[in-house]
Formats: C-alpha cells, structure tokens, sequence
C-alpha cells in the first residue's frame, strides 16, 4: 500500500482547522451542541479562513517570527473584536485580562500546526505544555462556569 505524504502547507491547514473546531467548542461554545447550531455558517469561515491565510502567510509568503506574531495580534482583533465583540477585549478594564487571555489562546492556532508540520514539537514542549494548561482552565470555566452572566 502506497502511502500518502502531505506538504507541510496541507499539514499546516487540516491541523489548523482540527485545532480551531476543538480550541473554539471548548473555549467559546462550552462544549454545547447548541454552540454550533446558533453560529455554525459563521464558525465554518473562521475554521476554515484562518488556517488557510495562515498557511499562506507562512509558505507562500515565508512568514517567520515578528511578522506571524502580529498577524496573530491581527487576528486575535479581526475575530475577537470586530467580528465576535467579545467583551472581554472591547471592555475596560475586562481587557486588562482579556488580551493576555486571547493571546494565549490564539498562540497554539498559529503555532502547533507549524511546529507539528516542522517536527518541532520537542523544541517548544515546554512551551506548548504551559499553553495546554491555558486551554484547559479555559474550556473547563467556558464548560462548566456560571452562565448568568
């Protein structure tokens, strides 16, 4: 049997889109059916749409450290801001907390796909560790944290 090697590009772009259906149902929609039920068109473009401008940004345009970290920044204000208004970044002084908080999840969409397909996932294991704690803590307040709010 002939097996299948995927460019790093591809790899870039499936895990992306693994890790952004995983990463936002648990961060956003609590892990709640109904979650994709009320946004699912929506969701679709942004699982979709940023593994793909980043995989292009990255090997197509060779994006690389300073540059991939602000269109992260970038990011994190396009789906987060204006497209989500999400009050803890347009909220003062909830954005105190807010930003800190979406950089560290935004971090692993960008960056754990591009490790995986570099086979650099042992160089950043530290790293990539402390950012899964931060994923954690944060699923489990969206899953099981207060809903009045």
């Amino acid at each position: 049997m002939k097996r299948i090697e995927l460019t790093k590009s591809w790899t870039y772009f499936l895990l992306g889109v693994l890790l952004w259906i995983v990463v936002d149902f648990g961060t956003a929609g609590g892990f709640r059916i109904t979650y994709f039920q009320e946004y699912g068109p929506a969701l679709l473009l942004f699982y979709l749409g940023y593994p793909l401008i980043f995989s292009l940004l990255i090997f197509r345009f060779h994006w690389t450290g300073k540059r991939l970290f602000v269109a992260t920044l970038v990011a994190i204000f396009v789906v987060e801001v204006i497209f989500t208004r999400n009050p803890l970044l347009t909220t003062f002084p909830l954005l105190l907390l807010g930003i800190p908080l979406a950089i560290l999840v935004y971090v692993p969409l960008t960056y754990f796909p591009l490790w995986f397909a570099r086979k650099e996932l042992g160089r950043h294991k530290v790293l990539i560790t402390v950012l899964m704690i931060v994923e954690l803590v944060v699923v489990l307040l969206t899953t099981f944290g207060d809903e009045r709010s």
